[in-house]
């Protein structure tokens, strides 16, 4: 393993991947990079605090790699925080994040920064993600830019075509990126330094939206987006993903992830000046995650009831223009009442459910 500090000339990408006791990804990981047509890049490995062999690891597997690698070991803040000490150490003009459970293809690297070196005036590049079942292989969706072969909203955004890149230049991607999303996560693109010039992700919360909202910011900036309308990362899914995209993620895990998001946004809305329009897409926003997201997916219909109603409400406050929240509100109101006099205490200590009384039985003293 090289240090940074061994290189004299800083190389075009730094190449950022953050782990966590995930030293079972990290072969497959790290071929993917060694694999990469573009080799011009240094890579920062920082572990986030891993109980496992993550350390001894990298420096096997990248022994004899010839681009700088640089290793940093902190205690557990967060995949965001590991970022930001990242981002610190980074000197390559370019930065690009790798999550160690997913896969880049060979030409992403090459493309990217081809796009940004060949126009001064994109700041960030991405291609599309293929998911894909970790543990079986199978593909759950060939091109996250599409929906069943329906195009994203975004696509439908303008600007220019430059070859196989496509450059936006229109007003509404803000608006987009808040209602609908960009999909350009922080895995499968390649960002221009200058976009985290006095910018570092919030940690407060381990904040799963700071993919969402460092787009936002990114836009509402003046920084310049394209893309390419091609798979260029493969990402897993499995048991162990950090966001709710993990299979089998218990009710409080998504909980976390869906309230962290809706948190990311309510700051964002204080700290970003917003037009008229994407004003009112935040509070849709905001109102769709809270009421159908939270309130009804999660939490109702885990039978959490009475908490589903006050998240209801707030999704009601955010946005109650739409008669649809209100039909569902009211009837999950009249149920939740109806059923809380289904099932109602008596003096004897025993309950009445459905007017059948129910008391210890006679084994019972």
């Amino acid at each position: 393993m090289h240090d940074s500090s061994e290189q004299p000339r800083p190389p075009a990408v730094s190449i950022i991947l953050p782990t966590y006791n995930r030293s079972k990804f990290l072969p497959q990981a790290l071929a993917s990079i060694r694999g990469q047509t573009f080799a011009d890049w240094e890579l920062i490995v920082v572990d986030d605090g891993s109980s496992d062999d993550t350390g001894e690891l990298v420096r096997a597997l990248t022994a004899d790699v010839r681009q700088s690698v640089r290793y940093v070991y902190q205690q557990n803040q967060g995949a965001y925080a590991a970022r930001n000490t990242g981002l610190d150490l980074a000197r390559g003009r370019y930065v690009a994040f790798f999550d160690s459970d997913d896969v880049w293809l060979p030409h992403h690297l090459d493309e990217c920064v081809r796009a940004l070196d060949g126009h001064p005036d994109v700041d960030w590049v991405f291609g599309a993600c293929r998911m894909v079942d970790y543990s079986s292989g199978r593909v759950l969706a060939p091109n996250t830019f599409y929906v069943t072969g329906r195009p994203r909203p975004f696509l439908r955004l303008k600007g220019r075509v430059r070859g196989r890149l496509r450059v936006i230049e229109d007003a509404d991607a803000a608006r987009c990126q808040i209602l609908h999303g960009l999909y350009c996560g922080l895995q499968n693109s390649v960002i221009r330094q200058r976009v985290f010039a006095g910018y570092r992700f919030d940690t407060r919360h381990r904040n799963e939206a700071e993919d969402q909202v460092v787009v936002i910011r990114s836009l509402k900036a003046g920084y310049r987006f394209a893309f390419y309308d091609a798979v260029h990362v493969v990402y897993h899914i499995h048991g162990e993903n950090s966001s709710g995209a993990a299979q089998g993620s218990s009710l409080e895990k998504r909980l976390r992830v869906h309230r962290a998001v809706v948190s990311g946004f309510e700051d964002m809305r204080r700290q970003v000046a917003l037009s008229p329009a994407e004003g009112r897409a935040l509070a849709r926003r905001l109102s769709r995650d809270l009421f159908w997201e939270i309130g009804y997916a999660l939490l109702w219909e885990n039978g959490r009831r009475a908490e589903a109603l006050t998240m209801f409400r707030r999704g009601l406050a955010c946005w109650p223009w739409d008669w649809r929240y209100w039909k569902t509100y009211v009837l999950a109101a009249v149920r939740h009442i109806w059923m809380r006099r289904a099932v109602r205490p008596v003096s004897t200590g025993a309950t009445i459910l459905h007017g059948v009384r129910k008391g210890p039985t006679d084994n019972e003293p």
